[in-house]
């Protein structure tokens, strides 16, 4: 059997992630509040750090023109990040964000597996 590359890996969790972040926002941006189908909306991260990449609270669903028309909308992103999830989220986002972490291969495959 073949073994993948961790490159290779890395695309195939984000993509298994960015579709269940659709998903489990039901399409709705998370800045606008547009709903289109999942298919045709984006995984929006607030943070763009590699260790964040599959941080739940860091990426929402985002349609096209506020994630990337928009720069993310930041200022709206985090106002709904606080309604969300308490006061604290951003300066815990900012404190994971400066932590070094690099995925390994076993890290991924159980990101795909847990988000297939």
């Amino acid at each position: 059997m073949k073994k993948k590359s961790k490159k290779s890996l890395r695309k195939k969790a984000w993509k298994v992630f960015s579709e269940w972040i659709r998903k489990r926002d039901d399409g709705i941006c998370f800045t606008c509040g547009t709903r289109k189908p999942w298919k045709q909306q984006q995984a929006g991260h607030f943070i763009h750090k590699d260790c964040l990449d599959f941080n739940e609270r860091n990426i929402h669903c985002q349609c096209v023109r506020c994630n990337h028309f928009k720069s993310g909308e930041l200022g709206i992103y985090a106002n709904n990040l606080i309604k969300k999830y308490g006061p604290y989220v951003v300066d815990d986002l900012v404190f994971e964000g400066n932590q070094i972490h690099k995925f390994n291969i076993k890290e991924l495959e159980k990101i795909v597996k847990k988000y297939s």
